[in-house]
C-alpha cells in the first residue's frame, strides 16, 4: 500500500493568466489603429507567454475532483513500502473519471486503484472510492474548491486490511498576477488515516508554487512528515504530468523515501 495520494494530490490546476498591466475595461477597441490594436495583443500575449498558468500541490489530497466528462490513469511509485525498508518497491496503479458540475452543484468522481501490480498477480488486490467536490470563489482573484474523499468503500485482496477512510480538503488556487508572478495553490484538510502509517486521524496541507508552463513546486505535510516535489508537464496538450518527490524530508519519523507519480488526463464527449 502506498502511504500517499497516487493520483488526486497531483493533479495539476489550470489557471487563466491575467493580463499584463491593463484592465480589459479601460480600452475601446474601436478607438485603435490597426498599428495600435497589434501592438496591443502583442503585449498581452507576452503577458501570457511570460507568467506559469499551472500550480499542483504533491502528496496531499486537494479541495478539487475531476471536470465532468475527464478521466484519468495514474501510476505512483516509491522505494520505501510502508515507509519502512529502503529498496522495498511498490506501485499503484489508478483509475478515475469526473461526473457532474462543481460549480453549480456536487461532482462526483470515482476512483479505482489496482494495489497489486505484479504480472503473475495483476489486479489481485485493490480498492475502490470516490470524491464528492464543490467549486466557489474566495473573493478577488481567488477560487476555491472542497472535497470530501471516501476512500476503500469497496476492498479485496491484501487491501482488505483497510479500514474505510475520509478525508475532508479545501483549496485555493491564486493566478499570478502584477504584486506575485507566480500562480499559488494551498490546501488544508482533515482525515481519519493520516498519521502513524495511515492508522491514525491527522491534519495536511501544502502550498504549490508554478514555476513556469512546464515546472511547479510544492511543499506539504502529511499527518507526520513534510513532502516536496517537483511537478513536470512535458506534454502540456496532452495533459500529461510526471511528479517526482521526496517523503519524510526531514526524516521525522525513519521514512524518507523517492516517490514517482504519473497522470494522463483526457476529456470524453462533449460536458453540457
Amino acid at each position: 500500500m502506498l502511504l500517499f495520494p497516487a493520483v488526486p494530490g497531483t493533479v495539476a490546476a489550470q489557471v487563466p493568466p491575467p493580463l499584463p498591466g491593463i484592465a480589459a475595461a479601460e480600452i475601446d477597441p474601436s478607438t485603435l489603429s490597426d498599428e495600435e490594436l497589434l501592438d496591443l495583443l502583442n503585449q498581452l500575449e507576452r503577458g501570457r507567454q511570460r507568467r506559469p498558468t499551472r500550480v499542483s500541490n504533491f502528496g496531499v489530497p486537494s479541495g478539487f475532483g475531476l471536470p465532468n466528462r475527464v478521466g484519468f490513469v495514474g501510476l505512483a511509485a516509491t522505494n520505501k513500502r510502508d515507509r519502512r525498508f529502503e529498496d522495498d518497491w511498490d506501485a499503484s496503479l489508478v483509475f478515475g473519471m469526473g461526473f457532474g458540475d462543481a460549480d453549480r452543484a456536487i461532482a462526483v468522481t470515482p476512483m479505482v486503484d489496482i494495489t497489486s501490480l505484479t504480472p503473475y498477480h495483476f489486479g489481485e488486490s485493490g480498492k475502490i472510492g470516490v470524491t464528492l467536490s464543490r467549486n466557489f470563489s474566495f473573493g478577488g482573484t481567488w477560487q476555491g474548491g472542497v472535497a470530501l474523499d471516501l476512500q476503500n468503500l469497496v476492498t479485496w485482496g491484501d487491501s482488505n486490511l483497510l479500514n474505510p477512510d475520509a478525508n475532508l480538503a479545501v483549496s485555493g488556487i491564486r493566478p499570478a498576477d502584477e504584486a506575485f508572478g507566480l500562480p499559488m495553490m494551498l490546501t488544508l484538510g482533515y482525515g481519519s488515516g493520516i498519521r502513524e502509517r495511515g492508522t491514525e486521524p491527522g491534519v495536511f496541507g501544502g502550498v504549490g508554487l508554478g514555476l513556469s508552463d512546464r515546472y511547479g513546486a510544492s511543499l506539504s505535510w502529511y499527518g507526520d512528515e513534510w513532502i516536496g516535489g517537483v511537478a513536470i508537464w512535458g506534454l502540456a496538450q496532452r495533459n500529461l504530468q510526471i511528479s517526482l518527490g521526496v517523503g519524510d524530508i526531514t526524516d521525522r519519523i525513519s521514512g524518507r523515501r523517492l516517490l514517482v507519480a504519473v497522470s494522463f488526463a483526457r476529456a470524453f464527449g462533449r460536458a453540457p
